[in-house]
């Protein structure tokens, strides 16, 4: 084995562990190590796309370099190219040396006990932006020849707030506008509800026809669909004769087909067959093809393995809550959309207290509007807090993560070793879950601060709170009373 496939291999061990598996198969399923030279303690990380690399060093350069500390001994420099374009990040266009063997070095410096002892924490908080990405400039001043009347107009990229968590997806949509049939075709957007993922799949299309004003295009429900499609092939007296070929055509004769919630096809076979083959005849053509879900394509557990297949041929992304600093944004953004004022503390109250879902922040402020109209007062904190108060469960300062631990531990009979350990035993990783999403619902701590306590990145906490927040109570009863018990015995702490 060479000495870069080597050392890819334990990089990959480490780091599956460490990530979701989507995030495993969308970016690191992308790149190898294209050289190592151990003697200028350099190593070359390539990837098909520069923006897998860029994604890859913005995100994960430390953990990487501590990978390999670990398993080396060695402070090695990692150097970032990509396949296309052949464009470097960084400078690699060195020559390499590769005179000592990885499989040596590393069994040497184990020998003489070099690796470094204990459990290591690899979270390097995120430091990609969209400023990082030349950012093509669309032209504004052309006008619209033809109008796509699916389009929201009120869903623009200028009007959506860019955070951690959708930064890199956002990026994604913007590159899908200006250069649409590219290499990000399919694109594949996934998200729980609430976070944005309507708006860009509407920015998108809206960016389109700004930038190429003959393009149709097709924006519309899964739901549509599949009644236009029932509608086609339904015997119905006075039905047009073509009305198959009429539905045919018109989704295929399109510059760009967006799809929001395609989840909603789960199941229905026949229509599943007939996009399978709409899907297929755009593709070839390459027009442009953005599909929304509210999971992953390895989770559309009803949908066939041909069509999850090619959703996964372009590139799959996803968006995550917003972080307490996008929260914040966002309700500032809104304010000022809603024309109504608020103070700092109670921009932080709701904050704190609305964490998953964009939607519900907005609701709140126009209740908030509401209700200080009707008494004739200011909006202020105590109107907010009196909103809140019936509708969520306002995070509680004084419970601490480790007292959720203990608890959680004490119910399941399962040592609090384990739970902090990197243990994937089934029944550990479950209660770990559920240990984790205690904290993010009952604690004011950021999904990196569990993580911190936890040793896991934050995308490892996010999966795991949406691994239990996405359960439905009549799917999983005796888990959601266990949880509720556990709520009382964590409150009489």
């Amino acid at each position: 084995m060479s000495n870069s496939n080597f050392l890819w291999e334990i990089i990959l061990r480490e780091i599956k562990n460490e990530v979701t598996p989507q995030v495993f198969e969308t970016w690191f399923s992308r790149a190898s190590i294209d050289n190592v030279d151990f003697v200028k303690k350099r190593v070359v990380i390539t990837s098909k796309e520069l923006l897998v690399s860029q994604y890859i060093q913005g995100t994960y350069d430390a953990k990487l370099k501590e990978i390999l500390k670990i398993n080396t001994g060695l402070d090695l420099h990692i150097e970032y190219d990509s396949l296309d374009n052949h464009i470097p990040i960084q400078d690699s266009t060195s020559s390499f040396n590769n005179k000592i063997p990885a499989e040596n070095i590393i069994k040497q410096n184990f020998l003489q006990g070099d690796k470094p002892s204990g459990a290591q924490h690899f979270y390097q908080k995120q430091t990609f932006t969209f400023d990082d990405y030349k950012q093509p400039i669309p032209n504004k001043n052309i006008t619209n020849s033809k109008k796509n009347p699916t389009l929201n107009k009120n869903y623009t990229f200028e009007n959506f707030v860019v955070g951690e968590g959708n930064a890199f997806t956002h990026n994604i949509a913007w590159n899908v506008a200006v250069e649409p049939g590219g290499i990000y075709n399919p694109l594949f957007i996934y998200g729980g509800v609430g976070l944005g993922k309507t708006h860009l799949l509407h920015a998108i299309g809206n960016e389109m026809e700004n930038n190429f004003p003959d393009f149709k295009i097709e924006c519309i429900s899964s739901e549509k669909f599949l009644n236009e499609f029932l509608a086609s092939i339904k015997p119905m007296k006075n039905k047009n004769v073509g009305a198959d070929e009429d539905f045919r055509r018109k989704y295929r004769d399109v510059d760009a087909l967006l799809i929001d919630d395609i989840q909603f096809l789960s199941g229905k076979t026949e229509t599943q067959n007939a996009f399978f083959h709409t899907f297929n005849e755009l593709q070839m053509n390459q027009k442009q093809i953005v599909l929304i879900s509210d999971r992953s394509p390895s989770q559309l557990n009803e949908l066939e393995d041909r069509l999850v297949t090619r959703f996964s041929q372009g590139i799959t992304a996803d968006i995550t809550p917003p972080d307490f600093e996008t929260r914040m944004a966002i309700l500032k953004y809104k304010c000022e959309q809603f024309d109504i004022q608020l103070s700092e503390e109670t921009l932080t109250y709701i904050s704190n207290n609305i964490s998953s879902n964009i939607r519900e922040l907005e609701g709140v402020l126009k209740r908030i509007k509401f209700t200080a109209t009707s008494k004739n007062q200011p909006p202020s904190l105590a109107i907010a807090e009196e909103i809140l108060k019936d509708t969520r469960i306002s995070p509680r300062k004084n419970i601490l993560p480790e007292n959720i631990l203990n608890v959680c531990a004490d119910f399941y009979r399962i040592k609090m070793d384990d739970l902090l350990s990197s243990s994937r035993k089934k029944e550990v990783v479950k209660v770990r879950n559920i240990a984790i999403y205690l904290c993010r619902e009952l604690t004011t701590l950021s999904f990196p601060a569990i993580g911190d306590y936890f040793n896991k990145d934050h995308t490892s906490i996010i999966y795991s709170v949406n691994k239990i927040a996405k359960l439905s109570k009549d799917e999983e009863p005796e888990l959601f009373e266990d949880i509720e018990l556990i709520k009382e015995r964590i409150g009489k702490i």
